[in-house]
């Protein structure tokens, strides 16, 4: 399918797959005063085991530490995306020596200029260079201006297979900052142009790096999607619920190459 009919799948079946924006925490969701609708939740972050077993984690103790490696290493590229309006976002750094800085359109639909910070405290301004008002594909571009920028390098998202661990570092108001997560990689749904995986996110996370163990990124985190259900009926059923059965939250994430496409009309 080219790249204009998946466009036109998406925008008829955008409703059906009903993806929550990750995207832009605002003040009151640092201080915990809204309701997170969007996103996976992520566990309270804990203190490094060296022990930590194969079946807490999901993942050999060998590809956990490979993880977490690429996940630190990774955070120096990672930058918080401040509107003026008090919202806030992730982004990374596309091309350092240009000071180009990838996020999602959502995070930077209602304004030009930005704040970003980056993990050594720093801040600067940035200009937006690109987006999409339709936010499909909800990705875009700001421009700073900051010195010593670090910046990530981008893979192939073809070359993922079923079940490989992906990464994410973000910024999840209710959490902190620069907060990371692993995940594996599900699917590349041929009526959207959404990668999807488990890499738990939550809102704040919008415009992060979706990284390979290699450090590569395959894709940049949007929002989320819910699976498939569990196959119950659970009509006429007896019981009383206090809270629904819950399925499955699927983490979206724009793929690399789509991403490419739209840096490249933009400079």
């Amino acid at each position: 399918m080219d790249r204009r009919s998946r466009r036109s799948v998406l925008e008829v079946t955008a409703t059906g797959l009903a993806a929550g924006l990750a995207g832009c925490a605002s003040l009151d969701d640092a201080t915990g005063d809204s309701t997170d609708t969007t996103g996976d939740s992520i566990d309270e972050p804990t203190e490094p085991d060296s022990n930590r077993s194969n079946t807490a984690t999901g993942f050999s103790t060998d590809v956990f530490e490979r993880a977490e490696t690429t996940a630190k290493a990774a955070r120096d590229a990672v930058v918080i995306v401040r509107g003026s309006n008090g919202s806030t976002g992730t982004g990374w750094v596309l091309d350092a020596a240009q000071g180009y800085i990838v996020t999602n359109s959502h995070v930077v639909i209602d304004g030009r200029s930005f704040t970003i910070e980056t993990f050594d405290g720093e801040t600067a301004g940035a200009t937006r260079v690109g987006y999409h008002q339709d936010m499909i594909p909800d990705v875009a571009l700001v421009q700073t201006d900051s010195n010593g920028l670090s910046g990530l390098s981008t893979g192939d998202e073809s070359a993922l297979s079923d079940g490989d661990p992906l990464v994410t570092i973000g910024h999840p108001g209710r959490y902190g900052d620069w907060i990371m997560s692993i995940g594996r990689y599900e699917d590349h749904p041929a009526a959207s142009e959404w990668l999807l995986s488990t890499v738990p996110t939550s809102q704040g996370n919008s415009g992060g790096p979706l990284l390979t163990l290699e450090g590569d990124v395959v894709g940049v985190v949007s929002g989320t999607t819910t699976g498939p259900d569990d196959g119950k009926d659970y009509s006429k059923s007896d019981d009383l619920y206090a809270e629904f059965p819950e399925l499955e939250e699927l983490t979206t994430s724009t793929p690399i190459s789509t991403l490419l496409e739209s840096v490249e009309t933009w400079t």
